[in-house]
């Protein structure tokens, strides 16, 4: 957003440090994202200078582990995104790594091989004399089996078609539909009129926003979609990245909800 008045300015820079220092140091996702809208960076322009997708970064701020690629890319995201907003990468990944369940591989015990000196003796001549006298043996049958008559050879049931039963048993069921329930909001905050906007804006003005809902019912990659009058961004973003939401669930456990669409109205102050 280019427009951007003084009021706005220090809205924004507060509710970012407020929000850093809420997530402590225990949520990395929280933590990057604090660093992010301190900075005054939205999560496009993030993407674009550490050419991480946004969708990326938006899982990792919502501590979303299962939307991202495989855990060594995961983690490469993370450390390039903490290096990029000047924030501490071993401790970020760290964090990260408790948060998005990523357990670290266990140790392989040394002692659960042997070395050659103490691996058990080769096995003795007189199991292999046996072995080779069972090759010659199934030799000798297939031989004999060669030189039978074709009619004998070639003895055998003709096959049975399956029953209509057997079809049924073998026909694989269909796995059941998942329970979705969609993130509802519970706390919604309303925007303040920026009073900069006055002198050029219409008796009503509108944005609308997209945003994704984390597993912990916040916001996390908002972004204007389309708007009336651009000088009333700003104010727009401050107001929704303090809503509150009950989250998506997925047969009950929480998954993030992205793009999720707003849409918030201004109205000229009489």
């Amino acid at each position: 957003m280019n427009s951007k008045d003084g009021t706005a300015e220090i809205f924004e820079l507060e509710e970012a440090r407020r929000r850093r220092a809420e997530a402590g140091e225990g949520d990395a996702g929280a933590l990057l994202r604090a660093a992010r809208d301190e900075q005054g960076l939205s999560i496009s322009e993030a993407a674009g200078k550490t050419h991480i997708k946004e969708r990326h970064l938006e899982a990792i701020e919502a501590m979303d582990a299962d939307a991202l690629p495989a855990r060594p890319y995961a983690i490469g995201f993370v450390r390039a995104y903490a290096e990029f907003l000047d924030l501490n990468a071993d401790e970020i990944v760290g964090l990260f790594k408790t948060g998005a369940g990523f357990e670290v591989a266990e140790p392989v015990e040394a002692d659960k091989f042997e070395t050659a000196e103490r691996a058990e003796p080769a096995e003795k001549p007189e199991l292999s004399l046996l072995a080779v006298v069972a090759i010659l043996a199934f030799i000798l049958w297939c031989a004999w089996q060669i030189t039978l008559p074709r009619e004998v050879r070639q003895l055998g049931s003709a096959p049975v078609e399956a029953t209509s039963a057997e079809v049924a048993v073998r026909t694989p069921v269909a796995a059941p539909a998942e329970t979705v329930v969609d993130a509802v909001l519970i706390e919604r905050v309303e925007p303040i009129y920026p009073m900069g906007c006055l002198d050029k804006a219409g008796a009503t003005e509108t944005v609308t926003l997209s945003l994704t809902v984390t597993p912990q019912g916040r916001v996390a990659g908002e972004r204007i979609v389309e708007s009336t009058n651009g000088c009333f961004g700003d104010a727009a973003l401050i107001a929704v990245r303090r809503w509150k939401f009950e989250p998506m669930t997925v047969d009950a456990r929480p998954r993030s909800a992205h793009d999720q669409r707003y849409e918030l109205t201004f109205e000229r102050p009489l």
